[in-house]
């Protein structure tokens, strides 16, 4: 009787089980109408299939040639869930990742963004297989000379001899995230090397990490108006000592044409003879765009906010980022990359209209930062909030005969150097008060959409951002509170109307 019991439970734990994770699979998309799906090691292409040559001989219709191609007997069945994706086959996705985050971050990618591409690469520090999906290590041709006696590759090593899961591991292993980043930098110009010759075909080549979100229509949209073969170098452009570079967590875009430059060294591998240099440097972005700029005599084309670093309870909407598309997003996490891609494929999808009736979408369906405002921010709107950062650094008010705030903290000196100088009204002088004497200078500057109180500084915006909890003092005195000037918000807003076309980058 006991065993039968047991038996009884284990069947019905087991089925709950399989419920809900066909339940889950429905929500995102993966299961189709026929809910039958090969494993993610055979990926449905919406397309037309390239992945087992990686070649795309096809050009831009701009330069004249007939797009398409023949979809061959081999090809894999079209996925229905990706119907409102346009053909990629030209395009090639570069992901990295590292081997102690990739299981945490991957699948949710293989789930939503990759899988509606007929192809992409994902490079680690670690060979690994993900759900019949190879991980290539991107560091195992990093010269010895580079390794040898550099703590940087104490992690390298680690990994790989270690005999049970990365979590526990590195759990025993010390600070895995620093040593993960300090190895990271060592990545970007290997995967543009590894990438070219895995697959050297394509017409454009899309790094981006493991916390980027792309959105496929828009970024399809956008290259139609560049030549991939005439050279480029797209991204959100940054500076390490006045020199400019991509930042990659934003994501960079790259032109078959300045891809095949990079790679076509005769004097061999281009990574090579970075190995070495790295070790003094931050990061790997900024060292990539110095090998691509010393190779190929090509520097960052600065598309911000089209490609950009934030997500969307951290974009800035305002005038900069209001009618402007955007491609990438940055350090989603796996619940936001999955909703994000719901409200994505609701947008798009030609058979759901009643999802779009609310945004304002330009004939040519473009996803402008405002949609996103409308959907994401635009519900959560109010005057107030306690216990919350909305990311106001803008301007600064402060003690400035202290230079301190309310705790004795001694401000930064980027709090410094962004307070407000000079001559100030009445109202300004007091901002740093109290909460209210902050909302009394939003109030009155015709600038501030909205404002943040901690600890005796008071700042403003000049943009409008949802933020994030913080919930870091307990003391009621110093709480972070934030602010909104809702009237002026939703002013700005009426004044805009609708945006009559996206206001794509102009790129020199």
């Amino acid at each position: 009787m006991i065993q039968s019991r047991r038996s009884f439970t284990a069947t019905l734990l087991l089925a709950i089980c399989l419920v809900a994770t066909f339940y889950t699979a429905a929500r995102i998309g993966i299961l189709g109408p026929s809910y039958i799906q090969p494993p993610l090691s055979i990926p449905y292409y919406h397309g037309h299939a390239h992945a087992a040559t990686g070649a795309n001989n096809n050009t831009d219709p701009q330069d004249g040639a007939a797009s398409g191609a023949s979809l061959s007997s081999s090809s894999p069945v079209k996925d229905p869930a990706c119907a409102w994706i346009p053909d990629t086959s030209n395009i090639l996705v570069v992901m990295k990742t590292g081997a102690s985050e990739a299981y945490a971050r991957v699948p949710t990618q293989l789930m939503t963004t990759l899988r509606c591409v007929p192809d992409y690469l994902i490079f680690s520090d670690m060979k690994q297989t993900l759900a019949g999906v190879e991980i290539h290590d991107s560091l195992d041709t990093v010269l010895e000379e580079a390794k040898k006696d550099n703590s940087d590759f104490v992690l390298y090593d680690y990994q790989k001899a270690c005999e049970v899961d990365l979590e526990n591991c590195n759990r025993e292993g010390g600070d895995a995230a620093k040593a993960g980043w300090n190895l990271d930098k060592y990545k970007n110009i290997h995967i543009a090397e590894k990438a070219f010759a895995l697959r050297p075909n394509y017409d454009w080549y899309v790094f981006i990490d493991a916390d980027t979100y792309v959105l496929w229509p828009n970024l399809v949209q956008w290259l139609k108006n560049f030549r991939s073969t005439s050279k480029h170098y797209f991204g959100s452009m940054t500076m390490i000592s006045m020199f400019p570079f991509a930042h990659g967590g934003s994501g960079y875009v790259i032109s078959k044409a300045a891809m095949t430059e990079f790679n076509g060294r005769p004097d061999g591998s281009v990574a090579n003879k970075w190995d070495t240099k790295i070790h003094d440097s931050c990061c790997g972005d900024y060292m990539f765009a110095k090998a691509f700029k010393e190779t190929t005599d090509v520097s960052v084309k600065n598309v911000w906010p089209t490609i950009n670093g934030e997500k969307p309870y951290t974009l800035p909407f305002g005038p900069t980022h209001w009618c402007h598309p955007v491609v990438t997003m940055h350090h989603l996490n796996s619940q936001e990359i999955s909703s994000f891609w719901e409200y994505e494929r609701d947008f798009f999808s030609p058979h759901d209209s009643s999802a779009r009736s609310s945004l304002s979408t330009p004939p040519q369906r473009t996803l402008l930062l405002k949609d996103i405002y409308t959907h994401f921010f635009a519900p959560k709107m109010q005057s107030s909030r306690e216990d919350w950062d909305n990311l106001s650094d803008d301007v600064l008010y402060v003690d400035l005969s202290t230079s301190t705030d309310s705790k004795g903290r001694k401000l930064e000196t980027w709090e410094l150097d962004r307070a407000k100088k000079g001559p100030m009204t009445q109202v300004e002088r007091k901002a740093h008060k109290s909460f209210e004497d902050c909302r009394a200078m939003c109030e009155a500057a015709n600038d501030c959409f909205q404002f943040l109180y901690h600890a005796g500084v008071c700042a403003k915006s000049f943009s409008f951002k949802l933020g994030h909890p913080n919930r870091s003092e307990q003391s009621p005195a110093y709480r972070w509170r934030s602010g909104w000037n809702v009237p002026k918000i939703n002013k700005w807003i009426e004044r805009q109307g609708e945006c009559k076309k996206p206001i794509w980058p102009k790129v020199q």
